[in-house]
């Protein structure tokens, strides 16, 4: 049984069923959100109710759309840890420090949770053939949901696109295709083949459902802080999706009652230097975002030249009080060196410019140091390796090349 009343554009207000597949038509960059009874939910469904639910993301199956969650199309991802970080805390003289570490799941990327809830609601919506453009990692993570749910995927995926995301996107049978273009036309691409063939367009902030799946990013990590917010979430934004998405959930949670109505957290929007509209727009005090002309960043994550959310997001950052910070791609490598090597975080660079985000914020005094503080990490290193150089190893040829513990290696 699922609490979904309808779709709703977000700032317009003009609404539309939830029992028919449905395009975001929502005018001026709006968003097309899922709607919920939240006055049945806070009389039928309890805080506790959740606790009992299965460790991942399904646990929160009366705030998402299906209706049938036991026929979820799920590969266990979400439940991800809230990981505690006093190695760095102490190096950067923080008090509460937490990483939210997404690289754990089934594809090693938080992507997955978005594909897995709009796979089971577009399903239950009868479907046919799904087709959306990904720098990688969503590609991959859509790929492997829509074989588990028996539906056709098609994947335009970046001239750029990163071994790992793209063996997953081949080898789970997507019709996978590499844009040989500039990366600003393949959203128009991914339009144009969905009407002439009539498959449905899963783009970013193309229909309501993905954003309902990454929402559990922020569910999860107020019940992990024992149900209260944190002050400060440092997000790395490509298209804006999953920050959108997280404050979505901490409204959702304070209409519900389940977190206090009175907390209020900052959001800090990180980008790379070679791809920033977002912080651009922010600093030049622009409601909507232009697009970035020259894209210059790694290959992978973050590569959303116009973002989709660019509207919604610098809203939630001036209603926040929020920051918009800019790293390059060393600042961000470096940061994956200190998160291994401090606190055994393996994390993509794009999650780890969140860390060399936070360094920045802290020197501008854009953050206290008793404030508590999320980072997202948004996926595994595992996805990145091709990024990351050739590792700094020793040669032993027997055991007198092993230095001992008073000895250089």
């Amino acid at each position: 049984m699922s609490y979904l009343s309808h779709l709703e554009c977000a700032s317009g207000g003009a609404r539309f069923p939830a029992d028919r597949l449905q395009n975001n038509c929502c005018d001026g960059g709006d968003i097309l959100e899922a709607r919920y009874d939240m006055e049945r939910l806070r009389r039928e469904v309890r805080r506790e109710d959740i606790a009992r639910g299965p460790s991942s993301l399904w646990r929160y199956a009366p705030l998402l759309p299906a209706n049938h969650p036991e026929d979820a199309v799920t590969l266990g991802e979400g439940w991800t840890p809230l990981l505690s970080a006093p190695a760095l805390s102490r190096e950067l003289g923080l008090r509460h420090l937490f990483i939210k570490d997404e690289g754990r799941n089934p594809s090693g990327t938080f992507k997955d949770r978005g594909a897995s809830v709009a796979m089971t609601r577009l399903r239950e919506l009868g479907a046919p053939t799904v087709i959306h453009n990904s720098s990688g990692n969503a590609g991959a993570a859509w790929a492997l949901y829509a074989a588990r749910a028996g539906i056709t995927c098609v994947n335009l995926l970046a001239e750029d696109v990163l071994g790992p995301s793209l063996q997953q996107s081949s080898l789970a049978g997507a019709r996978t295709y590499v844009v040989h273009a500039p990366w600003q036309q393949s959203g128009a691409m991914v339009a144009e083949a969905a009407e002439r063939h009539g498959w449905f367009n899963v783009g970013t902030l193309r229909e309501p459902y993905r954003l309902e799946g990454k929402k559990t990013m922020g569910y999860e990590i107020c019940e992990q802080l024992g149900w209260e917010t944190p002050d400060v979430v440092f997000y790395p934004t490509g298209g804006a999706l999953g920050a959108i998405a997280i404050f979505k959930a901490f409204r959702e949670l304070k209409a519900l009652g389940w977190i206090r109505s009175d907390s209020n957290p900052r959001l800090v929007v990180v980008q790379y230097e070679g791809c920033a509209p977002i912080v651009r727009a922010f600093r030049d005090g622009k409601d909507d975002v232009e697009t970035w002309e020259n894209l210059d960043i790694l290959p992978g994550g973050l590569k959303s030249p116009t973002p989709p959310g660019g509207r919604a997001i610098l809203g939630i950052l001036r209603e926040t009080g929020g920051a918009a910070i800019t790293v390059s791609s060393k600042e961000s490598l470096d940061a994956v060196q200190e998160l291994a090597r401090l606190e055994g975080v393996f994390a993509c660079p794009e999650g780890a410019a969140t860390l060399a985000g936070l360094k920045k914020a802290l020197d501008d005094g854009l953050v206290g140091r008793d404030e508590r503080i999320v980072l997202l990490n948004t996926g595994s290193g595992l996805k990145s390796i091709a990024n990351m150089g050739k590792p700094a190893a020793h040669v032993a040829r027997s055991a007198e090349d092993i230095a001992g513990p008073d000895e250089t290696a």
